[in-house]
């Protein structure tokens, strides 16, 4: 418990500081909402006047941060005001929107990159240097090296464009209904999910690798392999149990790092998530979206931390 209370303090620390950083960076950026809104009229100066009049803009930048912190310490859930790119739509009502379709993203790709890395790690454990390992670890390589951007613009045009087998953009075709509708939501997820399951699994695989090799080493492992067991039992029993250790401490913070990757997926594909809503959000200085769409991120991500904290407490005794 004390672990856990010390973790929960730290990530407390860690969201204060990206606070600060959320209110700073978007007014960092070059350009204002207002040039952005208001462009190339020949009543563009009146009109950014009145643009950030309306959105506060012009007031100082302590007033402006003393609201900033006040709607979302004091409001549940935290308010950051309407958008200036889909004004006059609230900022919280756009993340209820599109949320759920980027959950269904990140949930599906991660729990798929999860279970077949552990058992990909599980086949290659006992058999080290076989066509197998060798083959997983060189398409490992590959698949961490190659940006994600780009294999998912290989897929939408091997499966999309030449093939035809799947949609092009979108999260479902205009007008379907019923089971119709399902069916079309599955077919615009397929390569999305894909893009990011396969992004994920070069690293799960590596870090499971490494760590079950370490793990083969131990002296209980060459205890139980004189104890006559099977390499099946010895492997997911032994080997791939005591793996998970520092797969599940890292992959908690992971987090992060998958969300960048689908800002960049969304964007391929016009999947309209979180991701697609940060760029248009920062295209078009759209602050509230911008500070809204940092702070849903970091919260994801230290939630992400505690569960992974939870989850090694349970593991491992020693922790606790």
């Amino acid at each position: 418990m004390r672990y856990i209370l010390r973790r929960a303090i730290t990530y407390a620390i860690v969201l204060f500081v990206v606070l600060q950083l959320d209110f700073i960076l978007p007014r960092l950026a070059p350009g204002s909402a207002a040039s952005v809104l208001a462009p190339g009229s020949k009543f563009a100066p009146q009109a950014a006047a009145l643009i950030t009049a309306r959105f506060g803009l012009d007031q100082p930048l302590s007033v402006q941060y003393f609201l900033f912190l006040k709607n979302i310490f004091l409001n549940w859930p935290p308010y950051f005001g309407v958008s200036f790119v889909y004004y006059p739509i609230p900022v919280t009502t756009l993340f209820a929107t599109r949320f759920l379709w980027t959950l269904m993203l990140i949930g599906t790709s991660f729990a798929l990159a999860v279970v077949i890395s552990y058992f990909m790690a599980a086949a290659a454990t006992l058999r080290r240097a076989g066509k197998f390992d060798i083959g997983a670890l060189y398409t490992s390589v590959v698949l961490q090296a190659v940006p994600v951007y780009w294999f998912a613009l290989v897929l939408l045009w091997v499966f999309g464009v030449y093939l035809g087998w799947l949609p092009l953009f979108g999260n479902a075709s205009f007008g379907s209904t019923g089971q119709s509708y399902i069916v079309s939501v599955a077919e615009h997820a397929i390569l999305p999910i894909a893009v990011l399951t396969l992004s994920q699994l070069g690293e799960n695989y590596m870090l499971l690798r490494g760590s079950a090799q370490e793990v083969l080493q131990s002296d209980y492992i060459t205890s139980a392999k004189t104890r006559g067991l099977k390499n099946r039992t010895l492997s997911i029993t032994y080997i791939m149990r005591n793996s998970l250790l520092p797969f599940v401490s890292i992959s908690s913070f992971s987090l992060a790092s998958l969300i960048s990757r689908v800002v960049l997926v969304e964007a391929v594909f016009g999947y309209p998530g979180i991701g697609d809503l940060i760029v248009d959000a920062a295209l078009g200085r759209d602050f509230p979206v911008l500070q809204g769409s940092l702070f849903l991120v970091t919260v994801l991500v230290i939630m992400g931390g505690l569960i992974g904290d939870v989850l090694l407490t349970r593991l491992d005794s020693r922790i606790k």
